[in-house]
C-alpha cells in the first residue's frame, strides 16, 4: 500500500470529508476509501472509452489489440487465418453507411 500526499482545493477537501463522514461514519480511514473507490470507478471509465478487438477461436482468446489493423498483423505472425476466427469488439462499432449510385 502507498502513501501519496495531495493538494486540494478548500471546497473539495470540505465535500470529500463530508461525503467520508456520510459514507463511512467518519472511521479511521474513511477518506482514504473515498478516494481509493473515486478512483476505481474513474479508472473502469478509462478502460471503457478504449476499444478493444479480441479474435477467438474454438471459444479461446488468441489475440487481442487496440485496433483491428493490429489484431490483424498478429494474426498475421501467428499464421492464423482471419476468416477462421471470431473478432469481438469491447463497443460497437458504427457501419459505414454510403448513399447514391456507385
Amino acid at each position: 500500500m502507498g502513501t501519496i500526499t495531495i493538494s486540494l482545493d478548500d471546497d473539495i477537501e470540505r465535500k470529500l470529508r463530508e461525503i467520508a463522514r456520510v459514507k463511512f461514519g467518519g472511521s479511521k480511514g474513511a477518506i482514504s476509501k473515498v478516494i481509493e473507490s473515486a478512483l476505481r470507478n474513474y479508472f473502469s471509465q478509462l478502460e471503457a472509452d478504449v476499444t478493444i478487438f479480441r479474435a477467438y477461436k474454438d471459444g479461446k482468446m488468441i489475440a487481442e489489440a487496440k485496433s483491428l489493423d493490429e489484431l490483424a498483423r498478429i494474426l498475421r505472425e501467428k499464421k492464423i487465418d482471419p476468416r477462421g476466427v471470431e473478432i469481438v469488439s469491447t463497443r460497437q462499432i458504427k457501419p459505414i453507411v454510403r448513399r447514391g449510385w456507385r
